[in-house]
């Protein structure tokens, strides 16, 4: 099991006011990458993703309506220490592009943090992956009970451990928790080269032993899972600051699209 305790992940929920937006608001994200790129950061991962449009995409457990999530955007941000988080937070880069966000009133934002705790973002000999054409996002919640959110962190890195090894196209299967803030709760971040790949995942053995040990351990009714689609353009993910490319210089000035 990949153990990676001190870093930090940023999980960003955004809202956008009205519709219209989304794409200004995704051209703008995007254009921020250069920035988050710089090894001064210390991100080694942002992925910026949109809900699924393909039919049947996978869609369980939100208390949304199907077209308030439809209309939503996501990120993913990893950092290698909280302070890096809180770093790039004060830059005037960031500062300044929430200044105009806010000015502008295009969207509101959810922020929740979370800290890898086992799996893989990233395979250790990958500077940086190939990019997602499926991105997954899981959410779990424990049955009470001394040392059960342990047992399924526990099972589901045995199981992350299997997939990096096995699983080529399954390009991420990080595990996630808060155990501060929410300590009953787990989130599993997968990305997949494309549908194909998401479909041979759920087909193997082990995933079907996977998901028969993990079962007992939740609060199943109350699991989350949705489908996202990742901008190639504006995302990056690596276990290695900046990725494979660093940004060089200011990042481009995404006040001005906004």
């Amino acid at each position: 099991m990949t153990s990676e305790a001190k870093s930090i992940a940023l999980l960003v929920t955004i809202r956008p006011k009205k519709p219209e937006d989304k794409q200004k608001i995704l051209d703008s994200l995007s254009s921020l990458a250069p920035f988050f790129r710089r090894p001064s950061t210390q991100c080694t991962t942002r992925s910026l993703i949109t809900p699924a449009t393909r039919k049947g995409a996978i869609v369980r457990g939100v208390d949304t309506s199907p077209a308030d999530h439809s209309a939503q955007i996501g990120l993913i941000e990893i950092f290698t220490h909280p302070s890096a988080l809180t770093a790039v937070q004060s830059s005037p880069e960031y500062t300044e592009f929430f200044a105009q966000v806010e000015r502008e009133g295009l969207f509101t934002r959810e922020l929740t943090a979370w800290y890898p705790t086992a799996g893989f973002v990233a395979r250790r000999a990958q500077t940086e992956t190939g990019p997602a054409g499926v991105v997954m996002l899981a959410k779990f919640v424990c049955k009470d009970g001394e040392g059960v959110r342990d047992k399924l962190v526990d099972v589901l890195g045995t199981y992350c451990s299997w997939v990096e090894q096995n699983e080529p196209t399954t390009l991420t299967y990080s595990v996630m928790t808060r155990p501060k803030t929410a300590p009953n709760e787990v989130l599993l971040f997968e990305r997949y080269k494309d549908l194909a790949a998401l479909a041979a995942h759920g087909k193997t053995t082990q995933f079907r032993a996977m998901s028969k040990a993990t079962g007992p351990l939740m609060q199943v009714k109350k699991t989350v899972l949705t489908e996202w689609e990742e901008l190639e353009g504006g995302s990056f993910v690596s276990n290695t600051p900046g990725g494979a490319v660093a940004g060089i210089g200011s990042s481009t000035n995404a006040q001005a699209k906004l």
